[in-house]
């Protein structure tokens, strides 16, 4: 329910503050009276699961169209409603219309004040978020005209807005806080905005008795289309005692034993001071503004100012021994190799030796480049661990505390040294393998190409750590048995830095592919072969005893048996098959002398179903048969006459389509 009948006062006096402790006074407001919208109302949550019970609303819309369920999109006013100066000057933000605001001064009689709220906004639905920024700003102003902005996300600077809090849009824009998210409504909220965040506090240190103003102002962005709203929680206004930051391990800042802490709770006008330890009354302070403690404990105050006004703060103090640095650093070095001026060195290996046995979960060691800035705690070295050089030699300050407390300083050398290196180590090196992956031929030998006269080595397989570390492999070389990712981590004997180096060692496998075309036809009398692996690119080829070459097609071979060898370019196992090719031969010598006996057909492994025949110059058939048989010149057991014979033969190609060939031969005697 929101209800615009309210003046100011009465929503800054009895919903806001309810307070008979706080001076308010010098109300005023602005809205859309211009096109006749009010922006500002009162708010009570009926019982729904809103955050907050009752409040104030204030919109840079109809306040009434706040009202939930979240069913249509407010989107009231129009650009004759203008924006509001302040608030683009603090926020930095133009094109600001439908503006909404109301003010008061008010005077503190404690040192802080605090309120809750919440931002709720139309743009939380499509990809509005994505750009469009309406913004809001709860402006203090001081008596001496200074101004801040509480409406800030906590812990950043960022504006509270639909774009800093926001749960994104996928593959438009990314989530931003969206721990300060709180939901996206729908047809059963109490609200209609699309989108709200959680409830959040507004808070800051003030001086007691003086004169502040506030001024809690909302606008839209770039245009006036859809609203936006500032929910202020009723009651949550006060004015409380501020003790400072809590003084723990937890919050960064501890206090060491031995130290004395001033508890201050000055405040104008207060009649008496009641402070606890752990909910122990402590009457020796008993009307005491400002207390020393020296021990730890959760600390409250109750200032009363009539007996109707009080305040209370609290502080939680921790008290931790104070660090000192147990052993004395050790100065590194840290080598070029590469002589490009910069070289990363590890400043937390003195981390272990500074802590010694002091609890890691209490204190810590930050590195400094000066000494002020160790002591200040301040602009420490953001990666200590990756920690880069900028001169030959440096000093490094070490600091042991506990965050922001009592503290010890420690400093050390980092000395920078130019190295002459030159390493011979490839990127990748092969290995042979078979068919079962095991290593093959010679083994590839991984050379650093350095001496061990300047460098002692330490190798590597697969990870850098002590499982990875190959065992009594201490040469600038290495032999390497399997396929995988080889380390070698190599230390220069004069000033005791080291380098890492890293090559891979890929498994050469068999050929997967090992084919031959023979590209000529049956009975040339030369032949023409095409030799197919899986990546040609990738192998050498050769022919019976001849050189290895690039080039898989040979020419030019007589017919009869050959052998094909191909071996791949990194020089592995050779591997070779033979060939045939279907020839005759010219003529035969049937004499008894071993040498050139017989005649027969060279190949006929290489065709199917093979049928000769042989006849005479007249065409009597002298033998027919089938296969590698060989003919030794006779018929019916008797010597035929020295002469020239024909032959036929009939085959099926690899189709199986018959086919057949013709020629003739001489036969010598």
């Amino acid at each position: 329910m929101v209800d615009q009948n309210y003046t100011v006062e009465e929503l800054v006096k009895d919903i806001l503050v309810d307070s008979g402790c706080a001076q308010t006074f010098n109300f005023q407001s602005s809205t859309g009276t211009i096109e006749g919208i009010n922006g500002i109302g009162y708010f009570n949550s009926n019982g729904s699961n809103f955050s907050y019970g009752e409040g104030i609303v204030i919109s840079s819309g109809n306040v009434l169209d706040a009202v939930g369920p979240n069913n249509f999109t407010g989107s009231s006013g129009s650009e004759t409603w203008l924006g509001d100066s302040d608030l683009a000057n603090i926020t930095g933000t133009s094109n600001l219309f439908n503006a909404s605001y109301i003010s008061f001064d008010f005077i503190s009689l404690t040192n802080r004040i605090s309120f809750n709220f919440l931002f709720a906004s139309e743009e939380y639905q499509d990809d509005f978020q994505c750009t469009f920024s309406d913004v809001f700003a709860f402006i203090l102003t001081d008596s001496n005209g200074n101004s801040t902005n509480l409406a800030l996300v906590p812990g950043t600077e960022d504006l509270v807005s639909a774009t800093t809090i926001r749960p994104g849009v996928s593959g438009i824009c990314e989530a931003q806080n969206i721990g300060f998210y709180g939901r996206s409504n729908n047809d059963d909220s109490a609200i209609s905005m699309a989108g709200m965040t959680r409830s959040m506090v507004a808070a800051s240190e003030v001086t007691p008795g003086e004169v502040y103003s506030i001024k809690l102002v909302i606008a839209d962005n770039l245009d006036s289309a859809l609203d936006s709203a500032v929910f202020l929680e009723g009651s949550s206004f006060s004015t409380d005692v501020g003790l400072g930051e809590d003084r723990t391990v937890q919050n960064g800042q501890p206090l060491c034993i031995g130290e004395t802490y001033e508890l201050d709770a000055t405040s104008t006008g207060a009649l008496s001071y009641q402070w606890y330890r752990n909910n122990q009354r402590l009457p020796q302070f008993d009307d005491t503004p400002v207390i020393n403690i020296s021990q730890d404990g959760t600390y409250d105050v109750i200032v009363d100012f009539s007996s109707t006004c009080s305040f209370s703060g609290m502080i939680e103090i921790e008290y931790v021994p104070a660090p000192h640095v147990e052993n004395t650093p050790l100065d590194l070095t840290t080598c070029d190799f590469d002589n490009d001026g910069e070289e990363a060195i590890d400043l937390t290996q003195n981390s272990p030796l500074i802590l010694g046995n002091q609890d890691a979960g209490i204190y810590q060691v930050n590195y400094y480049r000066y000494n002020r800035d160790a002591e200040n705690f301040e602009n420490e070295i953001e990666r200590p661990n990756r920690y880069f050089p900028s001169q030959t030699q440096e000093t490094i300050y070490a600091r042991i505390s506990s965050g922001n407390s009592c503290y010890e300083i420690a400093s050390f050398i980092v000395n920078l040294r130019q190295i002459s290196f030159e390493a011979s180590l490839e990127e990748e090196y092969m290995i042979c393998v078979d068919e079962e992956g095991f290593p093959i031929g010679d083994l590839p030998v991984l050379d650093t190409g350095l001496s061990t006269i300047d460098y002692s080595f330490t190798w590597y397989y697969n990870s850098y750590d002590s499982e990875g570390q190959i065992q009594n492999e201490n040469d600038s070389t290495h032999s390497a048995m399997s396929p995988g990712l080889y380390l070698v981590e190599i230390t220069n004997l004069q000033y005791g830095c080291s380098n890492l180096l890293l090559t891979s060692v890929s498994a050469i496998p068999p050929p997967t592919l090992f084919e031959i075309d023979i590209l000529s036809d049956l009975f040339s009398d030369v032949h023409t072969v095409s030799i197919r692996t899986e990546n040609n690119d990738s192998y050498m080829f050769a022919i019976d005893n001849g050189t290895f070459v690039e080039n898989p097609i040979f020419e030019n071979l007589v017919g009869g048996k050959h052998t094909a060898h191909i071996q791949n370019i990194y020089g592995c196992e050779i591997y070779s098959q033979d060939l045939f090719f279907v020839d005759y031969p010219r003529f035969f010598t049937p004499n008894g002398d071993g040498i050139n006996d017989t005649w027969k057909i060279d190949g006929l492994t290489e065709i199917q179903n093979p049928e000769i025949t042989i006849y005479d110059r007249f065409g009597v058939i002298q033998q027919q048969f089938q296969g590698e048989v060989e003919w030794d010149g006779t018929r019916n057991g008797n010597q035929v006459l020295a002469s020239d014979y024909w032959f036929k033969i009939s085959y099926e190609n690899t189709e199986g389509v018959p086919k057949e060939y013709k020629s003739h031969f001489t036969l010598k005697r």
